[in-house]
């Protein structure tokens, strides 16, 4: 596979050095050399095109990739076609394809794409995505918010964090209310990127999440929305929940200052001596006890 990749790479990089050496002919020959170079390159696209809707896995990987090198938009409907390919490698080439194709045909099979297992071809899909016009990503991907798949729902909510999409701020709360925890936290992540006060009432609800990673997104969101609303919730936090008390310390700290949070150390500091005197009260009572029982 390595061996038809290196060649398919030669045969683009000599194409290229052919394109690009016809602006240097003057004289009647250049406009017939340049329909020549042109023919030559439809014959190699039209080449990639069949072996990628009928060649073996080794030759659609090959003419994925060559098709991402040599952007056709008359490639673009096979290309839709091999997202759904077997083949890891083919879909990845072949996302790259569209997103450098640009052709917006291509952006509604990408987004249902979304829905992709491999992390490495997701990536793949999600930057494709990303070189469409931010406008037209942002109309579809908000329609994906909807999907019965969590990957789709995840990936479409950080896309819409990427774009920092303000429409997108009602949709993404009541993705706080997601089945999927991994979703919530993507829906978190992406309303901290927006960053509209509008997302304050949720981010704090946010807090008492059962998930500990969207409880920490909501702490970093509400972080960098700097809205002192948020300082009582975050109070609550460092009393309540030792593993995220400093995150939430560090919040404290940004919204209103270092000297701010002394009255939370010095709380902490008195909760710790009444949970330790209670605790010997216990072991008084536990010990009075045994002592009742063997008089």
């Amino acid at each position: 596979m390595l061996e038809k990749t290196d060649r398919i790479d030669v045969l683009i990089h000599q194409l290229t050095r052919l394109e690009e050496d016809l602006d240097k002919l003057d004289g009647e020959g250049r406009e017939q050399t340049r329909a020549e170079v042109a023919a030559v390159r439809g014959q190699i696209v039209d080449v990639l095109i069949t072996a990628l809707r009928e060649g073996d896995v080794f030759a659609r990987r090959g003419a994925a990739y060559g098709l991402s090198k040599l952007p056709e938009a008359r490639a673009v409907d096979v290309l839709i076609y091999a997202l759904e390919d077997l083949d890891d490698s083919v879909r990845s080439w072949a996302a790259e394809a569209l997103g450098t194709i640009g052709d917006e045909r291509a952006l509604a099979p990408l987004v249902r794409a979304l829905k992709e297992e491999n992390p490495y071809v997701a990536y793949s899909i999600t930057h494709a995505i990303m070189k469409f016009p931010k406008d037209k990503v942002a109309r579809a991907v908000m329609t994906a918010l909807d999907s019965p798949d969590r990957n789709v729902r995840r990936r479409a909510a950080k896309l819409l964090g990427e774009l920092k999409h303000k429409k997108a701020v009602p949709r993404l709360a009541a993705l706080l209310g997601d089945a999927d925890p991994q979703v919530r936290y993507e829906a978190v992540e992406a309303l901290r990127k927006v960053g509209d006060i509008r997302a304050l009432e949720c981010l704090i609800a946010a807090l008492a999440d059962e998930s500990t990673d969207v409880r920490y997104g909501a702490i970093q969101a509400l972080r960098a929305l700097g809205d002192r609303r948020a300082v009582e919730p975050l109070v609550r936090v460092c009393m309540e929940n030792e593993d995220l008390r400093f995150y939430a310390l560090q919040a404290l700290k940004e919204l209103c200052g270092e000297d701010a949070v002394r009255p939370v150390l010095e709380a902490l500091e008195h909760l710790r001596s009444v949970v330790h005197a209670v605790a010997m009260r216990v072991l008084n009572e536990r010990d009075q006890g045994v002592q009742r029982a063997s008089g």
